[in-house]
């Protein structure tokens, strides 16, 4: 199991460097600013996150989810120890047992989910991916959330998406029931199925995967936001690629549990943008033009809608622009 280890860890070492030779897009400067640190994300944790992204990171969390999930804990320790000398700044973590350092891991966590919601997503991706498996949760979700919202090119995005599918495969082993590692795959793989042809989604086989994925943790959590908005998404894209009788008869998606779905989250999120958002997409998605005056509804309830996050500013962005396309 060391040796597994210790080969994946000089994989994930090498590719964090080759990605870094990379150059991203900033976040647009004429964006809403945010100023969220290690110090003060505890104040804001619970509005930034809906409770669905885990707790906030401390030295009792860390200690919880390492008697959870053992074999994590033992990857991070060796992890940290393969980055050291190139992570300075990261090194002391390497010392002695990991246990001894939750306080300052944590506080290296919450730097990484500040970057994200700050909208340094570049930033909050190495550091996350330095940290080994807690740091996915942000570094992965910053890159995540960089190729849907702001790259444009559909074969760095593909990219990029395919990475966040293949990095959580690698620990999901680890952890097969952690809600963040399956949400973040399922993520990924919906989020890749969107740029692809009716033909070429089929042929990778996510769809069946994602939302068994999704059904999986909403039986767990009913109420998980972020799996109920994905989850409504994934039905009305196969809807569209698949048309409504075979994406009935084939994955059981139908435009009523796509509506009843949002819905849902509307109710339990009524001043998050992203239901909006997609909601709106998946409007015209399924009803085509007849969609069109809905989604605008949607997306004029956003228009109104202050951000919390870099995300958020991003998806009202998205809405703004999808908005005055409408129009046009």
């Amino acid at each position: 199991m060391r040796v597994k280890f210790l080969m994946f860890t000089a994989c994930l070492f090498f590719g964090i460097h080759a990605v870094a030779g990379e150059r991203w897009q900033p976040y647009p400067p004429e964006l809403t600013r945010f100023a969220y640190s290690e110090q003060n994300l505890g104040e804001h944790w619970q509005a930034l996150t809906d409770g669905f992204r885990g707790p906030l990171p401390t030295a009792q969390s860390l200690k919880a989810d390492a008697e959870r999930w053992p074999d994590l804990y033992d990857y991070t320790r060796t992890h940290l120890q393969s980055v050291a000398a190139s992570q300075p700044q990261l090194a002391h973590l390497s010392e002695g047992e990991l246990s001894d350092h939750f306080d300052a891991y944590a506080t290296e966590l919450r730097r990484a989910w500040s970057l994200l919601f700050n909208g340094q997503f570049r930033e909050a991706r190495d550091l996350g991916l330095n940290l080994g498996p807690a740091g996915y949760f942000p570094g992965l979700y910053a890159q995540a959330l960089y190729a849907t919202l702001i790259v444009k090119d559909e074969a760095e995005r593909r990219t990029l998406l395919e990475e966040v599918v293949s990095r959580t495969n690698e620990i999901l082993p680890m952890a097969p029931d952690h809600p963040m590692i399956r949400f973040g795959r399922a993520y990924g793989k919906a989020r890749i199925l969107e740029g692809l042809s009716a033909t070429e989604a089929m042929g990778t086989g996510f769809t069946s995967d994602v939302l068994e994925n999704l059904e999986e943790l909403l039986d767990e959590d009913p109420n998980n936001i972020y799996a109920i908005t994905l989850m409504a998404g994934v039905q009305s894209g196969i809807i569209e690629k698949a048309g409504g009788f075979v994406a009935r008869m084939t994955y059981g998606a139908k435009a009523s549990t796509m509506e009843s779905l949002f819905q849902q989250a509307l109710q339990l999120t009524p001043d998050y943008p992203g239901v909006y958002y997609e909601y709106a997409r998946a409007k015209l998605k399924v009803y085509d033009d007849d969609g069109q005056e809905a989604a605008r509804e949607l997306l004029e309830q956003a228009s109104a809608m202050t951000p919390s996050s870099a995300e958020e500013a991003l998806m009202l962005q998205a809405a703004a622009q999808m908005r005055q396309h409408l129009s046009e």
